[in-house]
């Protein structure tokens, strides 16, 4: 954190400054036909994962229509029950529909890996869930995420911040990945012991006496 504070005090001596949402961002509407579309690039809020856990492939696509188009660096957050945190980064480019936001930078001074850390933060989430509408399958207000206030740092400070999320980013992943492989190990250990505990020799009947 001294790193940063200091590239702020060198870089923005005055603050930081703050925009809406949409006035660095918009909703994109180029339609592409679900026909073209595959389960690795057709993304909905069925295979985007829970908790900022990217997206998986789709199990279906629709038969028919289309959807909306999203590009490399575009972002994408399941608008159905905000408090799930679903958001993906595209990577690649695809379809989605009216059930995911679309977001798409067309400020000159910010990154997409800068603004996906953003708006993957519970403050946002929070934001977001405080105006869904709805009870049973809540829907996040767009025209309201819009009016969410987002830093606008220099760029270097993004780059820097970015690259230290990243690194936390990865270390929690393997974290996770070692956790699963100890706890896929114990589940065998204990499958193991629990059938040998339950496992016993078979009575001999007493031989019949002549």
């Amino acid at each position: 954190m001294s790193r940063i504070e200091e590239m702020i005090r060198e870089l923005c001596p005055n603050g930081v400054e703050y925009k809406p949402l949409g006035d660095v961002c918009f909703y994109p509407k180029t339609r592409i036909a679900y026909s073209s579309l595959t389960v690795n690039n057709y993304v909905s809020t069925e295979n985007l994962l829970r908790d900022k856990k990217g997206k998986t492939d789709a199990c279906s696509i629709p038969n028919e229509g289309m959807g909306i188009e999203f590009l490399i660096g575009d972002i994408l957050i399941g608008n159905i029950r905000p408090y799930l945190k679903k958001i993906w980064l595209a990577d690649h480019t695809g379809g989605t529909n009216g059930d995911v936001l679309l977001f798409r930078i067309k400020h000159p001074n910010l990154t997409p890996k800068f603004l996906y850390y953003i708006l993957s933060s519970d403050n946002f989430f929070n934001f977001d869930n405080q105006y869904a509408k709805g009870a049973k399958m809540p829907r996040g207000d767009k025209s309201k995420i819009l009016e969410y206030f987002v830093p606008i740092p220099p760029l270097a400070i993004q780059n820097e911040i970015v690259n230290i999320l990243d690194k936390f980013t990865e270390l929690e992943a393997e974290l996770e990945a070692e956790l699963e492989a100890e706890l896929e190990a114990r589940r065998k250990q204990y499958e193991h012991y629990r059938d040998k505990l339950l496992t016993f020799n078979e009575i001999t009947p007493p031989s019949k006496v002549r």
